[in-house]
């Protein structure tokens, strides 16, 4: 059974809490009671992407399973760069509520990244509020569903949260604004794909051209050859191509064992450790982006 939703009088005492708590350090705790309101999760997480540096979590709560044990371990240190929504908020897309369908790759859902970090976490659907802010600052919030209520949202729970997309956009911008959220960092300059070619060549003395590790990251993405054909604007046969003298180069023949050869390379070795910012951006190059 899903969460039972609020009260129409609960909801109004919600917005007025997180009306109040803008600009305070409990901004999130009332502004996620106010999303209970709107949309029956059964855990919410806040996380603010700055440009191309580690992403800062703010807030976050379950009612059951503690399906972001893994946040730091494995989000945090290396998983994110290939997730959708930072990919989203890379390449500066617009705000709004989006099901995570929406934004991610065509193929997402089959990608090993997704039965890997997914399968971990238990989260079964899930639903973000997306907020950009400045020029290269991303506030997200994220609802989920998962084994406590082990359902999905349906169209008509999404379709109610969606009457307060306005309010819920207004009310993360208007509280960054009044800077609670810590101050931006330096932005980096440095691409994930030229990282990628380093650390290649350093820890598997494999050399990869440019395109090939664009490929390469894409493919962890979930994106399939035909998408990837539209995001680099060459063809379908060229992608298969590529992907194929990927696979010869790195003596491989499936994504996990790709997954399995980049991923600690994304944690140890393109700078994305606990406390300190990293330099990726694989939407740097003008080929993979929009």
């Amino acid at each position: 059974m899903s969460p039972r939703r609020p009260s129409s009088e609960q909801a109004l005492a919600a917005i007025a809490g997180a009306i109040d708590a803008i600009g305070q350090h409990d901004f999130h705790d009332r502004f996620c009671d106010y999303l209970a309101t709107c949309l029956a999760y059964d855990n919410v997480i806040a996380i603010t992407y700055h440009g191309t540096l580690r992403p800062e979590v703010h807030y976050r709560r379950t009612r059951g399973p503690n399906v972001f044990r893994h946040v730091e371990t494995t989000y945090l240190d290396g998983a994110y760069v290939i997730d959708p929504v930072y990919q989203y908020h890379l390449r500066r897309k617009p705000s709004g509520i989006f099901r995570l369908k929406e934004i991610a790759p065509d193929q997402f859902h089959r990608s090993h990244y997704y039965k890997w970090y997914y399968g971990q976490i238990g989260i079964i659907d899930e639903i973000s509020v997306i907020q950009s802010v400045g020029e290269d600052t991303t506030i997200t919030i994220s609802m989920g569903r998962d084994s406590s209520s082990n359902q999905v949202f349906s169209a008509q729970e999404e379709k109610l949260l969606r009457q307060h997309e306005a309010v819920i956009l207004n009310l993360a911008r208007v509280h960054w604004m009044n800077g609670v959220t810590a101050p931006r960092r330096p932005r980096g300059s440095d691409s994930i794909v030229d990282g990628l070619i380093v650390a290649m060549r350093n820890r598997h003395d494999i050399a990869l051209s440019r395109r090939q590790a664009e490929i390469a990251l894409m493919i962890l993405q979930g994106h399939s050859s035909y998408s990837i054909s539209l995001v680099l604007e060459i063809s379908l046969q060229t992608v298969k191509v590529h992907r194929k003298q990927l696979y010869r180069r790195c003596r491989i023949s499936s994504q996990a064992e790709l997954f399995t050869l980049i991923l600690p390379l994304l944690q140890q070795d393109l700078g994305i450790a606990p406390g300190r910012g990293t330099l990726l951006d694989l939407s740097s190059g003008q080929s993979v982006t929009d």
